[in-house]
């Protein structure tokens, strides 16, 4: 006696419903990513402090001085402090919100950092803020 055989059917594999999660997993990683801003290539050990609270507003521009007096503003070297306040005021003129911070190496010279905060009031920035360290509070070691 013979038997009638069923026609297997071939395996169907839905790629619609693949890509739509494939879609939906990219979004979320675009969304969800981190994006760095780039600091230049300097070594700056900046001092600690206890009570220093980071800071919620956007990020500001930062101007760098590093322990061989050497200023940047971002990656951008500037040799002469009075550039950088034509700088610092070419960038406020073209945006009123425009914020800066200070960030030195804590072993920089004292000089170097006076003409930095000289230039920043010379282009009308009277809030300089600095970038420091958290440090452990003492005892939590």
């Amino acid at each position: 006696m013979q038997f009638a055989r069923k026609k297997r059917r071939s395996p169907v594999i839905n790629i619609i419903s693949l890509i739509d999660i494939l879609v939906v997993l990219l979004i979320f990683y675009i969304a969800t990513t981190v994006f760095k801003r780039n600091e230049p290539k300097l070594n700056i050990v900046v001092p600690e402090s206890t009570h220093a609270k980071p800071s919620q507003d956007k990020q500001p521009s930062t101007i760098y001085v590093t322990a061989q007096s050497k200023i940047y503003l971002d990656d951008v070297l500037v040799d002469d402090p009075d550039k950088l306040s034509d700088l610092l005021k070419a960038r406020l003129d073209a945006d009123p919100t425009y914020k800066v911070a200070l960030r030195a190496d804590k072993d920089a010279p004292f000089g170097v950092i006076t003409k930095v905060m000289e230039a920043a009031n010379a282009a009308h920035i009277s809030n300089l803020p600095t970038v420091l360290q958290t440090a452990a509070p003492a005892g939590n070691h």
